[in-house]
């Protein structure tokens, strides 16, 4: 069994496919979730230790006035000192350091420090040049993990499209589920086994991973596309990252427009919102 390949894919069917699918929709997510305290916490923690190497100067300064900030360091309000110093050289710098419930009176003289010839990275001895510590890189996990999905969702999408594209169509046989030992919030993967062959009559195993077994379940054989001059390179239709219908002429059929809005309704929302924030304020 099988039909004419180089189909032509809809672009409302190309874009469920890239952002449709639980990796895609959960990855996009949760970056999105992540990037909000990655700038928050992440380009607002203390890297000090990058280029405070090799010879510290200190010098006297003045504390000039010191405020409480809007955020909190283990439940302590984080207060922002300003200072002025001038350099051995007797050149005049001014500047910020952070320290959790600590200020100082405008007035007193401070201990300042910077790396040799780089006073532009001052900082109060015993305080820290940005709101957090460096602990407060650890929020960067979350749109690390967001981004993985986004990836190995990715992957899977490109690896349809070519099948979809250039993969001969024909149908696999069940021949076995097995549960596996991985949950995905609370429900059970398996891993499921298609034997199928291809024009000549070679058979080929295809695997496929998925939390809806009963998608894969309700014929009889059920429909797969594989590449003729590679054949273990294959998928199963029903296990695309979005829904796909292939008419009996072998024709893609347009995805319903609403059905590509709502796939793209997270990707856009994390791409305009943050890119938004980025231009307000790095560069505007």
């Amino acid at each position: 069994m099988g039909v004419a390949t180089h189909r032509n894919i809809p672009v409302s069917t190309r874009c469920r496919i890239l952002f449709g699918g639980f990796k895609n929709q959960f990855g996009w997510a949760f970056f999105g979730f992540g990037m909000i305290f990655f700038w928050g916490f992440a380009m607002n923690s203390d890297l000090s230790f990058l280029y405070y190497t090799g010879e510290i100067i200190r010098v006297e300064g003045i504390a000039t006035h010191s405020f409480e900030i809007d955020a909190t360091e283990g439940n302590v309000t984080v207060i922002e000192n300003h200072y002025k110093f001038k350099t051995e050289d007797g050149l005049e710098f001014e500047g910020i350091s952070y320290a959790t419930g600590r200020s100082i009176q405008a007035g007193n003289t401070i201990t300042i420090e910077y790396p040799e010839g780089k006073p532009q990275y001052s900082r109060i001895k015993g305080m820290r040049r940005q709101i957090f510590g460096a602990v407060a890189l650890w929020v960067v996990l979350f749109s690390f993990v967001g981004l993985v999905f986004i990836l190995l969702g990715l992957k899977r999408s490109i690896r349809a499209l070519r099948l979809l594209k250039y993969g001969k169509l024909t149908k696999g046989k069940l021949i076995s589920k097995v549960r596996t030992n991985t949950r995905v919030n609370g429900r059970i993967v398996y891993k499921l086994t298609f034997r199928f062959k291809d024009e000549i009559g070679h058979e080929f195993e295809l695997r496929e991973k998925t939390l809806t077994p009963h998608l894969l379940q309700n014929e009889s054989e059920e429909r797969l596309l594989y590449l003729r001059r590679k054949p273990a390179y294959a998928i199963m239709l029903d296990s695309l990252p979005s829904s796909v219908s292939i008419n009996a002429d072998g024709k893609i059929e347009s995805s319903p427009f609403i059905r590509m809005i709502f796939v793209l309704f997270i990707p856009l929302l994390t791409l305009v919102g943050h890119g938004y924030y980025v231009v307000s304020t790095y560069v505007l």
